[in-house]
């Protein structure tokens, strides 16, 4: 109480506006009482008039190199789905699995895992439904003996397994998720911690292993059993679907040598620079190089087409990118003003509790907010605060910022809570107490994993 006294006391006014416009865009994101992405342009008209910071300093994280980061992993996924490679990608992988009931929808979600980590988790679940309605569709119909609780449990697994699958992908990569990558601007511009594509994957692969088989387990072993056995009318409509795709095209040949160079290229980069003398690379600059090549390169087709025009690029989600750096500006200003400090004095009680109950805590708040906010807005809003509770704890801020980011995009019990939830959701075919039952499981058993993994793996993205 003391130390929160005396904080309140050497508070400086700046840091109270600063405190006062945090509030503020806090509400707007939690309330969407106007749209998130316009909220994330208010430090550029709020900071400098108050005095907070320069127009200069308040403008410069909409440029952070996380953001092209960001628009360079878009600008290849744009790619990918523009010439239909991720769908080719899709159905190679299905023909070559199993056909009972849980080896479909086994092999969904991991299809969908490995796409959601290098493309939006939208358009990842988009471009798989009718896929998965249209196998649903080919089951209900010539399987024999079947209940319509079969049928039914079937097709909730599917769809409940997709939009899920999407999720977790998602944070096996810095490109994956949104606050993956605000993560990662975030501790660079406060922190000084420089955390690369490979070492990110140092914690989201294993925490992706551990939950993807474990939502497969959840959905068709024991909320919604299935118990279908193979059947060969589905071997043959995945295999007509493939049919229907023909040979390989030029470009999406072009695109793949393209995809596969940029994500060898963030593999080996800190080996590659070392052994060529380069200095500068980036992850960001790596996948930019990419971005324009796929302006560069003919397609191969279509007399002197290229693999992407620009008209390609209004389907670019630009209002996420301005989330970006509306949610780096925030937290570089609470951390210049001195905000960070009072809040972490303030809450320094807090520290008795021990790093791990903090961890648990701030994952199941993180993971349950979200169930109702953005999960980029509720990362951008929380970051600070529990960057400033680490330091007063005595560890790194990673030990913290780490596990609620990941924790961000666990949210599985709502249609609300994630695209890819709403979108399956759409269909009719789930109902939101079905959605809950499956969701609330697997936001305790995301709880006990993130909370794990990152006490473990948290610290090595320092190394």
């Amino acid at each position: 109480m003391l130390a929160s006294e005396q904080a309140q006391q050497v508070m400086a006014p700046e840091a109270w506006r600063v405190a006062a416009i945090g509030l503020w865009m806090a509400i707007w994101w939690a309330t969407e009482a106007i749209p998130v992405f316009v909220t994330a342009f208010l430090p550029i008209v709020a900071f400098a008039p108050l005095g907070v910071a320069s127009m200069q300093d308040a403008t410069a994280p909409y440029a952070n190199p996380t953001i092209f980061l960001f628009l360079g992993g878009f600008m290849m996924a744009l790619a990918i789905e523009k010439w239909n490679l991720h769908r080719r990608i899709a159905l190679a992988i299905l023909d070559r699995i199993g056909t009972s009931g849980g080896q479909l929808i086994g092999g969904f979600m991991l299809v969908c895992a490995l796409l959601s980590m290098w493309m939006t988790n939208t358009s990842t679940t988009m471009m798989l439904l009718p896929i998965v309605l249209s196998v649903s569709a080919v089951i209900c119909d010539h399987a024999e003996g079947l209940s319509d609780c079969d049928r039914d449990n079937f097709k909730i697994s599917m769809l409940l397994g997709l939009a899920y699958s999407a999720s977790i992908g998602g944070l096996a990569t810095l490109i994956g998720t949104p606050p993956n990558a605000l993560l990662v601007g975030f501790m660079a511009e406060n922190y000084g911690v420089q955390i690369s594509f490979a070492r990110w994957m140092v914690i989201g692969i294993p925490i992706t292993l551990l939950m993807l088989p474990l939502a497969w387990l959840v959905l068709t072993k024991l909320l919604f059993p299935v118990d279908i056995p193979a059947n060969d009318a589905v071997r043959r409509h995945l295999h007509m679907l493939r049919e229907e795709l023909g040979p390989m095209t030029a470009p999406e040949r072009r695109v793949a040598i393209v995809f596969m160079a940029v994500v060898a290229c963030w593999m080996l980069r800190r080996p590659l620079t070392e052994w060529l003398g380069l200095t500068g690379v980036s992850d960001a600059g790596i996948v930019m190089t990419a971005a324009i090549l796929l302006f560069v390169l003919p397609s191969g087709e279509n007399g002197n087409s290229r693999l992407m025009i620009w008209q390609d690029a209004s389907r670019l989600p630009w209002g996420v990118l301005i989330l970006f750096g509306g949610g780096l500006s925030l937290a570089a200003v609470v951390s210049s003003s001195g905000l960070a400090l009072w809040l972490g004095e303030s809450l320094a009680p807090l520290n008795a509790l021990g790093i791990a109950v903090l961890v648990v805590a701030a994952v199941t708040l993180v993971i349950f907010l979200t169930e109702l906010t953005s999960n980029l807005a509720t990362t951008a809003t929380l970051l600070p605060v529990v960057g400033a509770i680490a330091l007063q704890a005595g560890v790194p801020p990673i030990v913290l910022t780490v596990p609620i980011t990941i924790a961000a995009s666990c949210a599985f019990m709502l249609p609300v809570a994630t695209p890819p939830n709403a979108i399956v959701f759409s269909t009719g075919a789930i109902s939101i107490p079905q959605m809950v039952r499956a969701g609330i499981t697997l936001n305790i058993f995301g709880i006990i994993i993130v909370t794990i993994i990152s006490l473990i793996a948290a610290p090595w993205l320092l190394l």
